[in-house]
């Protein structure tokens, strides 16, 4: 069994549809860890799912058979970020969502490698990660007006670099076009036949990653100077 899910979670890395096979027959798992550590019943329409998700998402990003047992390893993963969702519950009345370790320790993630890398001074770094958690926390709240959270997106964030590279085109045509963006921005719902008919990429692949096209919309037509350096990828990509 354990060989199995090990084998499993190497292929799920690779392959966007085996890792949501892969998420959907780990669910149970997944809401079982997830209520041990916040010691109560956790559903998929808590917050707390939606962190655990994350968290299972990037252990299969970072796993590899030398970590040992990967449902291990997973859990390791979702009761740091839990328990840090909590503290972060804690210290603040407005509820901050972001993953501590895209910003801190020795895995950190692509937004603080590009936000930190010009800058050696300590102190330099603790007001970017101020400011950066401040504009997640912004982001986060224009998400729930649509329905749905920042930790939500990892979900239906594309896996495979030519999904990726699709998903970018959508964002960039209607970042790009202001009576589009209007639109978009007013009720959250994208114009699928029209982005499909223009950059060719299928209904389905929009309507699939609906939440991390518009995540990236919001971005780019915002004033989140520091994420959105992050995803100027997206243009060079085209």
């Amino acid at each position: 069994m354990e060989r199995n899910m090990n084998d499993q979670a190497v292929a799920a890395k690779s392959s966007e549809f085996k890792r949501e096979v892969f998420i959907k027959d780990m669910e149970r798992t997944i809401l079982k860890f997830a209520s041990r550590v916040t010691g109560r019943f956790v559903t998929k329409s808590d917050d707390e799912w939606s962190i655990a998700l994350f968290a299972f998402n990037k252990a299969i990003d970072t796993y590899s058979e030398d970590k040992g047992d990967y449902l291990a390893y997973s859990k390791v993963l979702i009761n740091r970020a839990l328990i840090d969702y909590k503290r972060s519950e804690s210290r603040h009345s407005a509820e901050v969502l972001y993953d501590p370790e895209v910003l801190e320790g020795e895995e950190a993630g692509p937004i603080y490698e590009i936000l930190t890398r010009e800058s050696t001074d300590t102190e330099e770094k603790k007001l970017v990660n101020t400011d950066l958690k401040e504009e997640i926390e912004e982001i986060n709240n224009r998400l729930r007006t649509y329905g749905f959270s920042f930790f939500d997106v990892a979900g239906s964030s594309p896996k495979s670099i030519k999904t990726r590279a699709a998903c970018g085109k959508a964002i960039l045509q209607i970042a790009d076009d202001k009576e589009l963006l209007e639109s978009v921005l007013k009720d959250g719902k994208l114009p699928i036949k029209q982005i499909s008919d223009e950059q060719k990429i299928s209904r389905f692949t929009i309507d699939r990653h609906r939440r991390y096209i518009l995540t990236g919309v919001i971005i780019l037509a915002g004033d989140y100077p520091l994420i959105s350096d992050y995803l100027q990828y997206l243009r060079k990509d085209q």
